[in-house]
């Protein structure tokens, strides 16, 4: 009882043989129950998957019909993860919940996380083993509710209903599979409550199925009982069959797949090995026939060619502008627009809360034309937006990702200080700082790493070298404890927020000037692997409180002469990077100097 590809149309029928599974796995539940709460009850199991089944195995596209979602299959390319050694080739529900029931995916923005989530929802349903329930989880940043009550609201609408002490009692059982998607997107204020929830549904649903998806972050990958798996690039087979699936014109397709397999692919990896920005990088190949070498460059192209784009399927009818802006109007409107919704971590809303953040933007750019027709000409015209049920979302939040970054490298000094400083926790969660550096190097430098920079090396007292004791107050200032995880992991606690900020704007640094070399991964592994077993094998602790380790302790020297992110050389490598953008800001500034004299 397999849901493939092509059977769209036949899913119904599909569900009405799969819920007496389901049923069957709810005896326990119902030994105490009536003849008519147990067939209220299949009626409630028919409609409730009949349902999600139709929505999670379609999606909408910037490639496809506005009024028609796509089913899920039609362009669906398995896409491998990974966790440490294991590898997944091809994920489905049962051979990666076999190997763990708590399970986290990351992955990058535009890396087909969403797009698997709903594959499993669908795959969880042919293996008749728990009930899917999926969750996206921006709906708690509106909502502000719990997570419990979010799966109680999915699981009860005008159409079915079940019972709460059912509900309960079948969380216990271990009746369901919980695929909560979108971490990454719920407000970071609602975060810490959202993780005691996930918590405790773990403990209190110890043998349901929970997979998590979010882009990298700190905190869920801490989570000791969660399996984190990492989505990987797609290989030039998959880029290639992916191209295949999309409508698009098949003559530009043959050629881009050409191109691909010659020597574009293995230039351009960065980009085509991401499912999203490979889809919209065939949009701009077909107009300009060239690939970007920065990824702000390309979400430009990408937004000339959604903005020009004409519908194949209409022998080249280009649809109407109706507000009748100009490209870089609607650009700059669009961008005011997005600096709003990220504010406040929206990427969903009602039409109704579309309206009113393009008309604050209408009335903060002191510009003229109909909300309702710019919405329109966002949906349906540049593609931007789409309608998802009764909300609308972005086609992807990359977007408003670029949108933001572009509205602040074009605002005036002080709105550019104020926003970059608000947004800076987020440089590794999301792509605005590093949109907005490729935009704008000397800004970002100027506004966010040479302050950061200058107060971190400020804090341990480094005035021209780094040496032993500057590492150890490092490594004291940053981190409470230094683990040594039994998967053969070194990890850090990390201090107050404060210095979390530190800790990722040097990251930034160095990684942006590629001024550090991290090793392979199997050397980085073989590493761990013997300090690891070192430790293990003298009967030491597994965990150290930095407070208590001195510049001589065991653990801070074989840190300080490691080869990655808590080696001595990572930190000599930021320092590096702070005395060159400290020289070269200032020779700016004197060049300045002698050009106006």
């Amino acid at each position: 009882m397999i849901i493939e590809p092509g059977t769209a149309i036949k899913l119904a029928t599909v569900i009405d043989k799969i819920t007496p599974f389901f049923i069957k796995g709810a005896k326990k539940f119902l030994s105490d129950a009536s003849r008519e709460v147990k067939l209220r009850l299949e009626d409630s199991y028919k409609a409730y998957l009949k349902e999600s089944a139709h929505k999670y195995s379609q999606t909408k596209s910037f490639f496809f019909n506005r009024d028609t979602p796509a089913y899920l299959y039609e362009f669906y390319v398995p896409i491998a993860v990974e966790s440490g050694a294991i590898s997944v080739e091809n994920p489905t529900f049962k051979n990666l919940t076999e190997k763990s029931k708590r399970l986290v995916i990351l992955g990058t923005g535009g890396s087909g996380k969403s797009i698997l989530m709903k594959h499993l929802f669908i795959n969880c349903l042919s293996s008749k083993v728990q009930v899917p329930v999926f969750l996206e989880l921006r709906e708690l940043n509106s909502k502000k509710i719990s997570l419990l009550n979010l799966i109680s609201e999915t699981l009860n609408s005008s159409t079915y209903s079940f019972d709460e002490e059912y509900i309960d009692k079948a969380i216990k059982g271990g009746h369901f599979a919980f695929i909560l998607d979108g971490y990454d997107e719920v407000s970071n204020s609602l975060r810490k409550k959202l993780l005691l929830n996930i918590k405790s549904l773990s403990k209190k649903g110890k043998e349901c199925s929970i997979i998590i998806s979010s882009r990298p972050d700190d905190a869920l990958t801490g989570m000791d009982e969660f399996s984190n798996y990492h989505l990987q690039s797609l290989s030039v087979n998959s880029a290639c069959n992916l191209v295949n699936k999309l409508p698009y014109d098949e003559k530009t397709k043959e050629q881009f797949i050409a191109e691909l397999r010659d020597e574009m692919y293995e230039q351009h990896k960065s980009f085509l090995s991401n499912p999203l920005l490979l889809s919209i990088m065939l949009l701009t190949y077909g107009q300009t026939a060239e690939i970007p070498t920065k990824l702000s460059i390309f979400y430009d192209h990408a937004y000339t060619a959604l903005f020009q784009k004409h519908d194949a399927s209409k022998g080249g009818y280009k649809r109407e502008n109706l507000t009748n802006l100009d490209i870089q109007d609607f650009s700059k409107v669009f961008s005011v627009f997005c600096l709003q919704t990220y504010d406040k971590r929206l990427f969903g809303f009602s039409r109704t809360k579309a309206l009113d953040f393009i008309d604050k933007s209408r009335s903060y750019l002191s510009m003229s034309f109909s909300s309702e027709s710019y919405l329109e000409d966002a949906l349906k015209g540049a593609c931007l937006l789409i309608e998802d049920g009764l909300e609308i979302v972005f086609s992807h939040r990359s977007f408003q990702e670029y949108f933001v970054a572009l509205h602040i490298n074009k605002a005036a000094p002080e709105t550019q200080n104020t926003l970059i400083n608000k947004y800076r926790d987020n440089i590794n969660s999301d792509n605005v700082i590093s949109l907005l550096f490729e935009m704008n190097q000397y800004l970002v430098e100027r506004e966010l790493i040479l302050p950061a920079l200058s107060e971190l090396f400020g804090k341990i007292g480094v005035t021209k070298k780094i040496g032993i004791t500057h590492y150890s107050k490092y490594i004291k200032l940053l981190y409470s404890s230094i683990n040594f995880r039994e998967d053969v992991k070194i990890s850090a606690t990390l201090n107050k927020d404060v210095m979390l900020r530190l800790d990722r704007i040097l990251y930034f640094a160095v990684n942006s000037q590629q001024a550090f070399s991290f090793s392979d991964k199997k050397t980085h592994k073989a590493y761990n692997q013997g300090l690891v077993g070192k430790y293990k094998s003298k009967g030491w602790k597994n965990s150290y409180e930095t407070k208590k380790l001195t510049y001589r302790h065991p653990v801070m020297r074989d840190l300080a002469s490691s080869h990655g992110y808590f080696s001595m050389a990572y930190l000599e490598a930021g320092h590096d990077v702070f005395k060159r953008l400290q020289k070269k800001h200032s020779e700016i500034e004197s060049s300045l100097d002698e050009l106006l004299k």
